[in-house]
């Protein structure tokens, strides 16, 4: 391939042409000066006819200057008049037009003015160097589909390099046989390059033409000025791109967000429908995620995020879409499935994903997740509708243990339901009065007399049925009500207790339910003291009961809020015992009084031999800890012998008392009372 010279700019090529007709006019002057009159005096020997003569060739060397100077003042006189005529018909084709608009009639505009065959605008790809991709391409009368092409090894490197490209002859065969170029059959081009504000080359505006190409300094000139504002669009729409991308694109994984996931399964829901196909949305959520970003820290969280996305990536078809919604949750929707079995194939293939730790140093993160399925058109027909059951299903899984798929049914839309109808009665219920504070005893198994009471709530709605604490408490915590109607139950606990002891009732001590939400909060201690105060309680008969996994959500807090319970005169026991991650052994960190033994292990004894072994254990540990245990849940005699054989200290369950309300715990203390007394 022959080297490219680097044409001279129009201003030298000026330049050089008036320095030569200058010279040139200089020389013939100086000889007609020299020479005419000699020439004449030989040619014509009279006097008088050589003065005539040497008059006429005066007056011939003026009219021979003014006729060169016509020519030339006429000759740039036109090639302004047609640059100005091709500028115009260019600019009139691009005024008022931006975007795509833009560049097709640019180039359209183009090769009409310049009469050339083809004309191009194309881009560099920032993501591969040396490759040009076209965004306007307008040949023989039409514009056509954009292409990419290699730029190495042929004369547009330069191009990259912000200079011009000329090549007045031989383009094809200085191109290699696949370049799109040489398919077209081009003689000769003129490129110029396209750069921004901040001199970044973004791609270059070409002009091809199958003849030879003339008047290349007018074409370049003006094709730079083109340039410019082609450049300008460039940019701009680099810009709306961008925004574009940052509004339906999650920022951390790059995958679509909820707004693009919306469009794209409205489209694959249009496409399903015409074909009668199904798809099926999957709704992923990782389990206990927020502890790993409590613990490890977001910096951390997010790395495991962008791990995650990359397999799950991996994990999915080409048709098939995957998106992030945000913190922790993703989207897959596949599509043109064939059944529920390949439905749930599939699902297994994103767990196996995830099974692999994630690796951070000399540490491994082992990651679950939790999916919800919801299938088209059985589950829902539309976007909204699919992705609300994918994710009641995928909730449903993690109540089911976490870590497992869970299909959507109809049920789960009634039980959804009913929550939010309940939710929205607990909102004002306290002001209504529809709480009860019921009381169930504790006896202690070596005098078989009551020794304390747990304090329970009730809700019993207008003309309707009670509501089970297990409905209303979990809703309570989520929704941030636990808060009043905790405070609610231990004020009401210490004033019944009170109001026990003015009676002249034998003193119990009152256990009260303290969720994790109130104990962490900074006023509990200031709360508890708050309502001994008012309600005239002494701190020893007042109890405490937190669940076993709260222990270790914030240790040193923990500790701090325990102590400073016990310097009040608090006593605080473990509730639900064996059902956490703590161990016996762990408990000695803290200021404990005692703990409960869940009641799922109270139920199989003495039948089952595992259960007796777990309670067994459990009381013998927690004596040599010096903890007093309870057992809830005795329902038999049976339970009730063997939980005295290994030394028990107190238990509570039916087998003694269901729970009562106030006034029916005043009458059982009383008959307490008559039993001691007898």
């Amino acid at each position: 391939m022959k080297p490219w010279k680097t044409p001279k700019s129009p201003l030298e090529k000026g330049y050089t042409f008036a320095l030569k007709t200058t010279l040139a006019y200089l020389v013939f002057g100086f000889l007609w000066v020299v020479y005419s009159d000699r020439l004449l005096a030989v040619l014509v020997p009279d006097p008088d006819l050589l003065a005539v003569f040497q008059m006429y060739t005066g007056w011939f060397f003026v009219a021979m200057t003014g006729l060169l100077l016509f020519l030339l003042i006429s000759h740039y006189l036109g090639l302004i008049s047609r640059r100005e005529e091709r500028f115009y018909m260019i600019s009139r084709g691009v005024t008022g037009e931006v975007g795509e608009a833009f560049f097709s009639s640019l180039v359209r505009s183009l090769t009409e003015a310049f009469d050339v065959d083809c004309a191009v605008l194309a881009e560099f790809d920032e993501k591969q160097p040396g490759v040009a991709r076209t965004v306007a391409v307008y040949l023989d009368g039409r514009l056509q589909e954009n292409f990419s092409f290699e730029l190495a090894g042929t004369p547009c490197m330069k191009m990259q390099q912000s200079e011009t490209c000329w090549c007045a002859r031989d383009v094809s065969a200085r191109l290699g046989e696949e370049h799109p170029f040489r398919r077209i059959g081009v003689e000769s081009c003129l490129s110029v390059p396209m750069c921004d504000a901040r001199q970044r080359h973004l791609g270059a505006l070409v002009i091809l033409s199958r003849r030879h190409l003339r008047q290349k300094t007018m074409a370049e000139s003006m094709l730079k000025i083109f340039a410019m504002r082609a450049a300008a669009e460039l940019e701009r729409r680099r810009s709306e791109k961008t925004i574009e991308h940052m509004a339906f694109y999650n920022h951390l994984t790059d995958l679509p967000n909820a707004r693009r996931l919306h469009q794209m399964l409205g489209q694959a829901l249009g496409d399903a429908h015409k074909k009668q196909s199904q798809l099926a949305v999957l709704y992923l959520d990782f389990d206990r995620f927020k502890m790993i970003e409590r613990t490890l820290g977001h910096r951390l969280g997010s790395r495991v995020l962008r791990g995650t996305a990359e397999r799950l990536k991996q994990s999915c078809r080409s048709q098939d879409i995957l998106a992030h919604l945000g913190a922790d949750e993703f989207v897959v929707v596949l599509t043109e499935i064939c059944s529920t079995q390949d439905v749930r194939n599939r699902a297994r293939d994103l767990f196996e994903a995830l099974k692999a730790p994630f690796s951070f140093g000399d540490h491994q993160l082992h990651v679950t997740a939790s999916i919800g399925i919801a299938l088209y058109p059985q589950d829902g027909e539309d976007s909204e509708t699919l992705l609300k059951n994918a994710d009641a299903a995928m909730s449903r899984a993690k109540i089911l243990g976490r870590n497992n798929l869970q299909f959507y049914s109809s049920e789960m839309f009634h039980s959804s339901f009913q929550s939010l109808v309940l939710e929205n009665r607990l909102h004002g219920a306290l002001e209504r009065d529809e709480f009860l504070v019921l009381y169930q005893p504790q006896i202690d198994l070596h005098t078989g007399f009551i020794n304390g009471m747990e304090a329970l709530v009730s809700w019993k709605q207008a003309d309707q049925k009670p509501v089970s604490p297990s409905d209303f408490i979990p809703l309570a915590e989520e929704t941030g009500l636990i808060d009043p109607l905790g405070e609610w139950i231990m004020a009401e606990a210490c004033r019944q207790n009170r109001k026990w002891q003015q009676l002249g009732l034998i003193p119990q001590r009152v256990s009260v339910n303290v969720s994790a939400r109130q104990f962490y909060a900074r006023d509990l201690v200031d709360m508890v003291a708050r309502i001994l105060r008012e309600t005239g309680l002494e701190p020893q008969w007042l109890g405490l009961e937190i669940t076993e996994s709260l222990l270790i959500q914030d240790v040193q807090k923990t500790i701090k809020t325990l102590r400073s319970l016990a310097d009040l005169g608090v006593q605080v026991t473990i509730d639900d015992f064996g059902t956490g991650y703590s161990s016996l052994s762990y408990l000695k960190n803290f200021p404990l009084h005692g703990l409960k033994i869940d009641q799922s292990f109270i139920h199989d004894i003495p039948q089952q031999k595992g259960a007796c072994t777990i309670a067994a254990t459990i009381i013998a540990m927690a004596h040599a800890l010096e903890l007093s245990v309870i057992a809830e849940g005795v329902e038999n005699r049976a339970q009730r012998d063997y939980l005295i054989e290994k030394d028990c200290d107190k238990v509570q369950g039916f087998l003694y008392s269901r729970a009562l309300t106030a006034e029916a715990m005043s009458r059982y203390l009383q008959g307490e009372m008559k039993k001691m007394a007898g």
